[in-house]
């Protein structure tokens, strides 16, 4: 089975990376954990990007899944709203959470 990335953030961090292709869910705060109850229920998700807004009142629950869990493995990335931005390359931030040169 080929694994995808999914994306659970804001509205336009989530549109811009449905127009790469992956697939998203638009979230807030109050439904966050839901959404991702529900990413972390399908097949085929090899890793959740999460934007660091959503992920801050999760981060225990992140870390809980990234230790214990085969997959997905739950990244975080900043928003494209984020005051600081991207300041690497969404890659970067992945093959630095997988440990892994890409």
């Amino acid at each position: 089975m080929i694994e995808k990335i999914y994306i659970l953030g804001d509205i336009h961090t989530v549109s811009a990376f449905r127009l790469s292709g992956v697939e998203g869910v638009v979230a807030d705060q109050n439904d966050a954990q839901a959404r991702l109850a529900e990413m972390l229920a399908k097949n085929d998700a090899g890793i959740i990007l999460m934007t660091n807004h959503l992920a801050a009142g999760l981060r225990e629950r992140i870390q809980e899944i990234n230790l214990h869990m085969p997959s997905p493995v739950v990244i975080e990335i900043p928003g494209i709203d984020d005051t600081e931005g991207f300041h690497r390359s969404a890659m970067s931030y992945i093959s630095e959470a997988l440990g892994i040169a890409l």
